[in-house]
């Protein structure tokens, strides 16, 4: 007897052939993402040569490693003595056992385990924690490199959004195990790696330089609803040489459906579809930035604090939710 569900007219359809990821991904060649035993040498990995891939750096002394590309996630082991250049990763980095090193890195969660003596110029959209690990240096990611905006966008980081001085310490002794260095941390660049525009200079770095509150002069809050126009206001606070600061900045969007609204709050009747809040501080902060919002940039569409307690009261209301999520 025939069953009616398997009646067909016409020539049967051939079945849709499956597609599996490790099938796509069978052309790869694992010793491609990984640089290992290396000794005195400069290695490095061009943009687009990895392409989102997991990537794996060990045991490797007085070394300099430059993966110029974005990668899916990076662990870094048993390095001595290194320069360790990262791209943008989009999920964790993870750096143990590494000793008397620099590295430079932007990703999406950090940590370092088992680690003594490194400087770490970071980029993080969250909390970066360290474990077990003494003499860490922390500065604010300050890196360019022709690729590397497309390559921030293809890991999903969003540069107003960088927590590189919020460090979590699970390391139980008494001390201080890291520290906050100001001033962005200088790399020295091979000269081979100039054909990609590599720069320390932060006049040319995409993420925005920021400094720890200071506790002295004037503060202002400025909002804007493009991420551009931010980051020409920023540039131009440079260039004019005003003395003044960039605290804290961050950016939000409709994804977070609460917050943005409660943000959106600020710009009055005027429909946005981002926001990015800046805390600026140093002398006549307000009428210093007002001036530059007057001047130079009339068409942004912006909300600038009028007082200094206005400017701490919206800092407070914009930062709040942003900074409950750390740890204490």
């Amino acid at each position: 007897m025939g069953c009616f569900c398997c009646k067909t007219t016409g020539a049967a359809k051939e079945p849709k052939k499956l597609v599996y990821s490790w099938v796509e991904r069978k052309h790869l060649d694992p010793a491609d993402y990984v640089m290992e035993n290396l000794n005195g040498c400069t290695a490095y990995k061009s943009p687009g040569s990895i392409g989102g891939q997991q990537f794996v750096v060990r045991n490797c002394q007085d070394s300099n490693i430059y993966l110029l590309d974005h990668t899916g996630s990076v662990t870094v082991d048993d390095c001595q003595r290194c320069t360790i250049v990262l791209g943008p990763t989009k999920q964790s980095v993870f750096v143990r056992d590494t000793i008397h090193s620099t590295v430079v890195v932007a990703c999406g969660q950090f940590r370092v385990r088992d680690c003594t003596s490194l400087k770490i110029s970071l980029f993080c959209s969250t909390q970066p924690v360290i474990e077990s690990s003494r003499e860490l240096q922390f500065s604010c990611y300050q890196f360019y490199y022709n690729q590397l905006a497309d390559q921030f966008v293809k890991a999903d980081l969003n540069i107003w959004n960088n927590n590189w001085r919020t460090v979590y310490d699970y390391t139980w002794n008494e001390g201080d195990n890291w520290v906050v260095n100001e001033e962005p941390i200088f790399v020295q660049l091979s000269e081979e790696l100039h054909k990609y525009g590599i720069t320390n200079e932060s006049e040319k770095s995409i993420v925005p330089l920021t400094k720890c509150n200071q506790q002295s002069g004037e503060n202002c809050f400025v909002a804007f609803a493009c991420g551009t126009e931010a980051s020409r206001f920023v540039q131009a606070l440079q260039s004019h040489e005003t003395d003044l600061l960039l605290i804290k900045c961050n950016y939000s969007d409709g994804k977070d459906e609460k917050v943005f609204q409660e943000r959106a709050k600020i710009f009055g009747n005027k429909k946005v579809e981002t926001i990015i809040g800046l805390q600026i501080q140093g002398p006549h902060a307000i009428s210093k930035c007002s001036a530059i919002l007057a001047n130079d940039f009339p068409q942004f569409i912006t909300m600038i604090s009028k007082t200094d307690t206005e400017a701490k009261e919206l800092i407070k209301v914009f930062f709040h939710i942003f900074e409950s999520e750390f740890q204490p």
